[in-house]
Parts: C-alpha cells; structure tokens; sequence
C-alpha cells in the first residue's frame, strides 16, 4: 500500500470515529462551552493536519492555515513564520516533510475554548518513525497550541506555537 493511501485509510477510519463523536465528553478532550459542530469541525482541523504530516501533503498542511497565520516554534532561531511563504518554507523542511513519520495524537489532552468566530486549541502529536518498519519509535514529542480562526465558516490555524510536549502520561488523569 501507498504511504499516501496508507495516510488516508487510517485517517478516515479516525475522522469516522471522531465525527460519530462531534459532542466529545471529557474523556476525550476538555472543550469550554457546549459541544456544537464547530467542535467536529476542529477536530476534523486537527486530523487534516496530522493527515498532512504523515502524508507530507504539503498543499493540505497550507489549506488549514489563515493566509496571514503565524507560527512560533521553540528553539527555531528563524520563528516566528509568518504568512504563506514563510509557513511553507517552515512545513517543507520540518522533520514530517524530511522523514518518515506516522503522527499520534493523545485525545485526552486536547483543550478546545471557543470565543466567538475564534477558538484557543492544544494538542499533541507523537509522531512513530519507520512506522512500517520493525524498529519503530516515537521520534518526536511536540505540543501545537494557539488560536484558530473561523473564516468563511471554516476553522484554520491562526496564531501558533509549538515545542516540546510533556512526557506522555496517563498518571494525571487516571491517579
């Protein structure tokens, strides 16, 4: 199977199972406000981006972002990116786009609050390298979080940032 049909099977079979539950309960995620479709809609946001990192679908990564978007990456000496060019000059030489990796995200860490026509969103990818091969790890732990915007009825990244994520625990919320 192609990496690109691989990507979309197992997103679909995710995206499935997350639209069966646009009302998310607080097991799955922490959303402020009462659960509506614009929740779907960010969660479909959120596995479009992890589609386009597996996949190294670069046109679909820049689709979900504002054309004046900013991202500030931790520990990058040229962050902030900001604006298309700089959004993909970031995303084409990122490690998803360099190497091969297969994105996880933890969907009880996910925090959703919404504020009108703008949301503030975190989320976590862990990204498997070699996922195909027998010698897989997670290469990358890295947290997305920030402001999203609704333009046109459609939810894009807006102002982001990204670093290294906490240690992946469950200890927090099952102690």
């Amino acid at each position: 199977m192609k990496r690109k049909d691989f990507c979309k099977a197992v997103v679909t079979v995710v995206g499935v199972a997350g639209t069966a539950a646009s009302h998310p309960s607080p097991a799955n995620a922490d959303v402020s406000g009462p659960p509506t479709a614009d929740v779907a809609q960010i969660y479909e946001l959120q596995a479009a981006f992890h589609r386009a990192k597996t996949a190294q679908d670069l046109e679909l990564m820049m689709s979900l972002w504002a054309p004046n978007a900013s991202l500030k990456v931790q520990g990058d000496a040229k962050s902030p990116h900001v604006g298309t060019d700089q959004l993909r000059a970031f995303w084409a030489g990122s490690g998803s786009f360099k190497n091969r990796r297969f994105s996880l995200v933890p969907s009880y860490k996910t925090r959703i609050t919404f504020h009108g026509s703008t949301a503030d969103l975190y989320f976590e990818c862990h990204d498997v390298g070699d996922y195909d091969q027998p010698t897989r790890s997670i290469v990358n732990d890295t947290f997305l979080a920030g402001t999203l915007q609704n333009l046109n009825g459609k939810w894009v990244f807006s102002d982001m940032s990204a670093g290294p994520s906490t240690p992946l625990s469950l200890d927090k919320y099952y102690a």
